[in-house]
């Protein structure tokens, strides 16, 4: 009787495990972003030029991202109603977050390059870029 081996030959790469290999290599070696420095600033007493305006109704779980339109400008954003608005100048968003909540008329000021805002309702934002 022929004795028995337990071990067992290893399959063969696939092409797409060979891809998912040298793609995930690419992105560990990719450079990351510099991180932006952000201010918080206060709506109060705030004066300046208004350099542009935007109004949008969010969509319901959706995420919305504004670009400021101008350098060094401050962004006011203003929940008009019809829901929360949760915004921060960091793409961490959570509904849920108290710290990012803006409920109906209230107003944040934020001294950033680029807002992120989400919504579990159909609210609608007012963004003012003040330089």
């Amino acid at each position: 009787m022929a004795g028995t081996t337990n071990k067992r030959k290893r399959a063969a790469e696939s092409p797409a495990d060979t891809k998912k290999k040298a793609k995930l290599e690419v992105l560990a070696k990719a450079p990351k972003a510099p991180e932006v420095k952000t201010e918080a600033v206060s709506v109060d007493g705030l004066e300046g030029d208004v350099v542009a305006e935007f109004t949008q109704q969010l969509s319901i779980s959706g995420h919305f991202i504004y670009n400021a339109q101008e350098e060094d400008t401050i962004l006011i954003v203003e929940n008009l109603g019809f829901g929360d608005i949760y915004v921060s100048d960091k793409p961490d968003l959570r509904v849920g977050n108290e710290e990012q909540r803006l409920l109906f008329k209230e107003q944040k000021a934020f001294k950033a390059g680029k807002l992120y805002m989400t919504s579990d309702s159909q609210p609608v934002a007012s963004i003012i870029e003040i330089k």
